[in-house]
């Protein structure tokens, strides 16, 4: 199968915000979608191991900002290359608050919508929050930004000129939302859009097709990695064999309070 065939499909590219007590947190996405007009209502949906997801389910309402074509890629970089457990995406980041609290991008962006969540719909690996948008402001007529408009004109590319054994000369795609990766994929690689792993890639040619998916670990690593434990208490999704001294980095509690999901 050629899985560039998913690049077809018309994505907008977001920046989807959270607050839960006085942390904010932040993370690019392109599942924002309008389900109905009567009541105004739309749906975003987050990967579960994504320190957004559990603010949402925590605090009950988020805001997502249009991002649009006068962006550039360190928005990209900012939001969505690294994770808001580890770090305040906000320390040196402009806070501009809407009124139920959560913060909005004005930078890059036309426009934003808040949201406050009237259902929650579990999709494995990922949660489905399906909100009414209770305010919302456009902030400059620029053109939202596509999906094809960022591989196009704001991912940078790749030197021209390289050695044949130069393993840049790669090119990967993830399974899930079909991002394109050029260059040697790194194990711990997590892709900005989807927030799936290297493991969710396969290598593709000049013309999209698959020619090779990603070398499996050896035994060992790989029945490892295939565990998932997820926190009773707050949610977080541990990937990996779980250590017995392991505290949650989200609530605190310990290797007791985790279940294994697989």
């Amino acid at each position: 199968m050629d899985m560039t065939v998913m690049n077809k499909i018309s994505y907008g590219l977001y920046v989807l915000t959270a607050r839960c007590g006085g942390q904010y947190n932040g993370c690019i996405i392109n599942t924002l979608a309008q389900v109905t007009s009567t009541p105004n209502r739309v749906s975003v949906t987050v990967n579960k191991g994504n320190f957004t997801e559990y603010m949402i389910r925590s605090g009950g309402a988020f805001n997502v900002s249009i991002i649009d074509e006068s962006a550039g890629f360190p928005l990209f970089t900012h939001f969505g290359f690294s994770s808001g457990r580890w770090g305040n995406k906000f320390f040196d980041f402009p806070l501009n608050f809407a009124a139920n609290g959560v913060p909005f991008i004005k930078g890059g962006c036309c426009a934003y919508v808040s949201c406050q969540v009237v259902q929650t719909v579990d999709l494995g690996s990922h949660t489905m929050f399906i909100a009414d948008v209770t305010d919302g402001e456009v902030l400059s007529e620029n053109a939202p930004m596509t999906y094809s408009y960022y591989h196009a004109n704001v991912k940078p590319r790749p030197a021209a000129a390289k050695a044949e054994s130069d393993a840049a000369g790669e090119r990967w795609i993830c399974n899930i939302c079909g991002y394109i990766y050029e260059g040697h994929l790194p194990d711990d690689f997590v892709c900005p859009l989807c927030k799936h792993g290297a493991a969710d890639f396969s290598q593709i040619d000049a013309d999209g097709n698959v020619i090779e998916d990603k070398p499996a670990e050896d035994a060992g690593t790989a029945e490892n990695t295939a565990e998932t434990w997820i926190c009773n208490v707050c949610g977080y999704v541990y990937e990996g064999r779980l250590p017995d001294d392991f505290v949650c980095p989200v609530c605190g509690v310990g290797a007791d309070d985790f279940t294994r999901q697989q």
